[in-house]
């Protein structure tokens, strides 16, 4: 009789555990909610929120039937725009906007060169492959993050608030927000480059801390650009910025199957998602802002002279990454043979 009461709570113990096992999640399995935590710097009204991590969180909803749920903390609400690569890592955080990490994520500024490209279209694509193709492996991975998707924003123009700009002569002597590798392209303008993320743009021109501000027309109303700004130029390709959303990758490779390709498949519809919708917004606000904002649209042969000016600092951006052990010289190649392949 003992021994039966020891046998039945046995059998009881083991269907208990298969039940629970049952009900869990596994890296293969099943059923249960997955939910991640997303953060990044942006202001909700910024185009980047609204129709770039809301529109991948949503795909990647649809895609995996609600298996998949996020919490998104924009704004800067967990950490500020510079700490998104640490806190993925630390696990603080699953998904960080890790554009700012250039001290470790160098190389993906390629795409942040003057004349790179010449919409966020062209832009995103290329970046997008050389991603996939080269850098996840190159400098992401290495850094325990995954890049889920990156777009290249339209190519950014020069705003000042006390006198126009109309030549490269205008630019000289003065003080210049900038970001990425634009604070080269300024330097070799004879301008003195102030490197900050857009956050602090506009308490930065308001203060007279700097003469002008260098932002995409699309944004001009989430940063409050328009409500200071008195001039800017158009046909300028002073650089840009890539936008870039990492996982961490040890989460990453805990997720199952079906839910990486839900992630890779709500990566590229994001990218060609927001760079399509960017291109367009571009056009349509530089409009806009042409009631409010004096804006001076160079030439073909003015902005072709522009970019002649800046040609030096792809070289000067090459030198300097590969003193530091990184192979830029190797990712131009790589970058200038996708954009020819594209045309």
């Amino acid at each position: 009789m003992k021994m039966k009461k020891v046998m039945l709570y046995l059998l009881f113990t083991a269907l208990l555990a298969i039940i629970a096992a049952c009900g869990n999640t596994s890296a293969n399995g099943t059923n249960e909610t997955i939910k991640l935590k997303m953060a990044d710097s942006l202001p909700t009204t910024n185009y980047l929120s609204s129709e770039g991590a809301v529109f991948f969180m949503d795909r990647v909803k649809e895609l995996t039937d609600g298996k998949v749920e996020f919490e998104y903390y924009p704004a800067e609400q967990i950490g500020k725009a510079n700490s998104y690569l640490d806190l993925t890592l630390s696990k603080t955080i699953d998904i960080g906007y890790t554009s700012y990490s250039t001290d470790r994520l160098p190389l993906t500024e390629i795409a942040t060169l003057p004349g790179a490209y010449s919409s966020a279209q062209e832009g995103s694509a290329i970046i997008w492959q050389l991603m996939k193709d080269y850098l996840a492996e190159e400098e992401y991975l290495k850094n325990g993050v995954r890049p889920l998707y990156a777009v290249a924003l339209p190519q950014y123009q020069f705003v000042t608030s006390k006198k126009p700009v109309k030549s490269m002569e205008d630019i000289k002597g003065l003080k210049a927000r900038v970001t990425g590798t634009m604070e080269l392209g300024f330097d070799e303008l004879g301008a003195s480059p102030v490197f900050m993320p857009a956050t602090e743009a506009y308490t930065a021109m308001e203060r007279g801390t700097v003469d002008g501000v260098t932002f995409p027309f699309t944004s001009f109303a989430p940063y409050q650009i328009e409500a200071i700004a008195k001039y800017s130029t158009k046909g300028a390709n002073l650089g840009s910025f890539t936008v870039v959303y990492s996982i961490n990758e040890k989460l990453y490779q805990t997720l199952p199957e079906d839910v990486k390709e839900a992630l890779a498949q709500a990566g590229d519809e994001t990218v060609e998602h927001l760079s399509t919708f960017l291109d367009e917004k571009n056009d349509e606000l530089a409009e806009e802002f042409s009631s409010k904002v004096e804006i001076y649209e160079l030439s073909d042969k003015e902005s072709a002279e522009w970019d002649k000016s800046l040609e030096p600092v792809w070289d000067r951006w090459a030198a300097d990454l590969e003193k530091r052990g990184f192979n830029a010289n190797e990712t131009i190649k790589k970058y200038r043979e996708l954009r020819e392949s594209m045309k």
